[in-house]
């Protein structure tokens, strides 16, 4: 088993601190202009999605880092390594989804498609391709059926690793994943009442356009691993993380996509924050007060209960805001929100987590009878 690795830690709790925030701000969006910043405060709040793409890039780190350490070997069959992936997921997200279908069942919303269709989409983790049904129950639970993909094509990708190396893995993916979502782009715009518009936004939500930052991932946990095991005499010509290029390159990429993303292409403009992101999330991670930060009980359990806070906060912050609305000014509102609902999903993310690992554990002791 893979020791916990503290950067990460952190860099999950501030992950999902960013969507966190984002999703206050996306029911809430007065507060984004109505505060002592102005418009600024707004701009900062709207950037919280991009806390997915570090979710993204920690989820082929962390799975990946344990079988690079054994050369990249997946010493499981396809049925068991899907069983074990899938059965660390699943416990949380159908006890968010059977929660979030009741509450809907209840409300009586008559829009959309049926509720029992998205229930089942969103429980086969198709909802994702079907634009009908992938906001469907709770938004934010969209990024499930992305994760699905990844698990269900990552014993090829791991192959591929291994087989061409990380790097040449990484830049073919790179390449190939936006050109194919740039290609649907062009289309969209040259044949204007095709579906290729539909395909291109959709492609947003799926494989292969996030692809590469899972892949990024896995060729980090590769590169650490390649670091961790070199000689002490080699580590010093090794690159240090902290070096002046990382940050360099951290400020060239703020700067490009404040400048010129808006502009470009959408494509061109995700590949640019994702560089703005994960620039930034490597540059906290080279920071010794990182690695000091995840040591932190507080930090831990937060990272801990990130998944399952997760799953069932997006909703607690809609009514919140209904409840508010007219009661308080927007940045009041604001905050009572995200102390008040930060404090209930994080106990409830605590009780989804022990339902899990009871199960889990009732799981293993009937095949061990």
């Amino acid at each position: 088993m893979t020791k916990r690795i503290p950067q990460i830690e952190f860099l999950r709790a501030v992950a999902m601190a960013g969507v966190f925030f984002f999703h206050i701000w996306s029911v809430i969006p007065e507060a984004g202009t109505e505060n002592p910043l102005g418009p600024l405060f707004g701009d900062i709040l709207a950037q919280g999605y991009l806390g997915v793409v570090i979710f993204n890039t920690i989820t082929g780190f962390v799975l990946t880092l344990p079988l690079a350490a054994r050369g990249g070997v997946l010493d499981l069959s396809y049925a068991t390594f899907f069983r074990r992936r899938f059965g660390r997921i699943c416990p949380q997200y159908y006890m968010a989804l059977a929660l979030w279908s009741g509450v809907a069942l209840f409300a009586a919303t008559a829009a959309g498609p049926s509720l029992g269709r998205c229930v089942l989409e969103h429980a086969l983790f198709v909802h994702t391709l079907d634009p009908a049904c992938f906001y469907g129950i709770v938004p934010a639970l969209w990024w499930m059926g992305l994760v699905a993909q990844f698990y269900l094509l990552y014993p090829l990708l791991l192959r591929l690793f291994v087989r061409v190396g990380p790097g040449v893995a990484l830049s073919g993916i790179v390449i190939g994943c936006f050109g194919v979502w740039g290609l649907l782009e062009y289309l969209s715009g040259r044949f204007p009442d095709s579906p290729f518009g539909l395909l291109a936004y959709m492609l947003y939500f799926n494989l292969p356009a996030r692809l590469p930052e899972f892949a990024t991932g896995m060729f980090l946990a590769f590169r650490f691993v390649a670091a961790r095991n070199a000689d002490p005499e080699d580590r010093a010509e090794l690159p240090h993380p902290a070096s002046l290029a990382l940050a360099g390159a951290t400020i060239l990429a703020v700067a490009l996509t404040v400048t010129v993303k808006d502009g470009l292409p959408a494509p061109a403009a995700h590949f640019l924050v994702c560089l703005c992101t994960l620039s930034a999330s490597g540059l906290l991670f080279a920071l010794p007060v990182t690695a000091r930060l995840g040591e932190s009980r507080l930090v831990a359990r937060l990272a801990a209960a990130s998944y399952s806070f997760y799953l069932i906060h997006q909703p607690l912050l809609g009514y919140a805001a209904g409840m508010l609305h007219g009661r308080m000014s927007p940045l009041a509102a604001f905050w009572v929100s995200a102390v008040v609902v930060g404090v209930f999903a994080f106990a409830g993310a605590q009780l989804m987590d022990r339902a899990a690992a009871a199960l889990s554990s009732r799981g293993d002791a009937h095949k061990s009878a």
